[in-house]
């Protein structure tokens, strides 16, 4: 019985740990009630579509990512690293805010020859896991 206390403490400790280095992938990861939403959702390359989410923590500052997958293996980097944007929520936990479309990095090809499907949303990883959670759908069309 003393054992599995020790145990008890020990994953305690290390969830202190991964706490205390990753807040923010560990906050997002426990809540779940996020979500984005873009629109219109089918856009022309350089051209905004307006983001809007909820569920955020208040008044915080979130980084939204242009990326061609939801969740990768890394070293595997689907996300257009230069197309970001950071927004702050207001009092409660949502945002509003313009963002323009580019071609993301490994996007799906739509139905239409020259579209391709794109997501906007939150990046972070877990080991060696990258996801995109929350995310919107967009389908960017170019010449």
């Amino acid at each position: 019985m003393l054992e599995l206390k020790r145990i008890r403490f020990r994953t305690a400790g290390a969830l202190a740990a991964i706490i205390a280095i990753a807040p923010a992938a560990v906050a997002h990861a426990a809540s779940g009630t996020e979500t984005i939403k873009a629109h219109p959702k089918s856009v022309m390359i350089n051209t905004d579509t307006t983001i809007a989410g909820h569920g955020f923590p208040a008044n915080t500052m979130i980084t939204l990512t242009e990326c061609g997958a939801t969740m990768w293996l890394a070293p595997s980097e689907p996300c257009n690293t230069e197309n970001v944007t950071t927004v702050e929520t207001n009092t409660k936990g949502r945002f509003r805010a313009p963002f323009e479309m580019k071609l993301c990095p490994e996007g799906q090809r739509a139905h239409q020859p020259t579209t391709i499907i794109c997501y906007v949303g939150v990046k972070y990883y877990v080991e060696d896991v990258g996801k995109l959670e929350p995310a919107a759908k967009v389908k960017v069309s170019y010449p």
